[in-house]
């Protein structure tokens, strides 16, 4: 692991979490990394929470406008304004399986940006931050970036696994949403590191110079959570998929080592 990350052609970021022993593997665990997409997971977190204490109804429809629409990941920015009327659970949705930043920032207007954060702090998490929506050019040019630690997304994932701090209904419904398939070059790192019939629950995430994939695998007997960041990718096609395979390596080594875990006893016999 070590030469990979040595050989590896930026700064890499590892949190492994082992779900049944509670062994950790970490690796820059406290770097702050932009975390692009993967902010999303908190924002889902807080919508779930926002609907339990009845301060938002999923059921309600919102018709998709102009001023909905946004560049960067997702579908509704290709549709027409006014011909589309959802749900806002399908806006959650959207927001986690396409990654759909429109239908992200609509989620983020319902929950309050400063209550995604207040949340994360109630996890103990003091790094990881929402300080803007998504395509925000002002605010990007103003500094603010969305950032976490390896750590801090371990940490919060386990938090949902565990159901430790917020309530079982919201883990269990965010869980829900993560485990659904999703599509994107970036989503296959940890997801093409594992055998189609286990269940992963994720988000990545990508942006220039930094990509990211989070998530709880349910390897069955040996569940674990791993948290994989990187930045400072020099920007070109070529080191953008020399970084997905890098990560990818990584997941697989991983998932290796947890499937043999899992198959061996305590003692190392078959």
């Amino acid at each position: 692991m070590g030469r990979m990350d040595d050989e590896f052609p930026g700064v890499m970021g590892l949190a492994v979490k082992d779900l049944e022993t509670g062994d950790e593997l970490i690796l820059n665990g406290d770097e702050v990394f932009p975390i692009a997409s993967s902010i999303k997971i908190p924002v889902l977190i807080e919508f779930f929470k926002r609907a339990e204490l009845g301060e938002i109804d999923t059921k309600r429809t919102l018709t998709f406008l102009e001023g909905h629409r946004v560049g960067g990941s997702g579908v509704l920015k290709e549709l027409g304004s006014e011909t589309l009327t959802m749900n806002l659970l399908d806006y959650a949705i959207l927001m986690i399986t396409v990654s759909d930043n429109s239908a992200t920032n609509i989620v983020i207007d319902l929950v309050g940006i400063e209550n995604v954060n207040q949340t994360l702090s109630q996890l103990g998490l003091t790094r990881t931050r929402l300080e803007r929506k998504m395509m925000d050019a002002e605010g990007l040019k103003a500094g603010k970036e969305n950032v976490s630690t390896p750590r801090e997304m371990m940490t919060l994932m386990e938090s949902l696994y565990a159901k430790r701090v917020l309530s079982p209904q919201v883990c269990e419904m965010t869980l829900e949403i993560l485990k659904k398939p999703k599509e994107g070059i970036i989503e296959g790192v940890i997801r093409n590191s594992v055998s189609k019939d286990v269940k992963i629950a994720n988000k990545s995430g990508w942006v220039d110079g930094a990509t990211c994939d989070i998530g709880i695998v349910y390897l069955p007997k040996r569940p674990y959570i791993v948290s994989l960041l990187t930045k400072h990718v020099p920007l070109s096609d070529e080191k953008t998929l020399a970084t997905i395979e890098a990560m990818t390596k990584v997941t697989k080594l991983i998932h290796e080592y947890f499937t043999e875990m899992s198959l061996a006893t305590p003692y190392g016999r078959r």
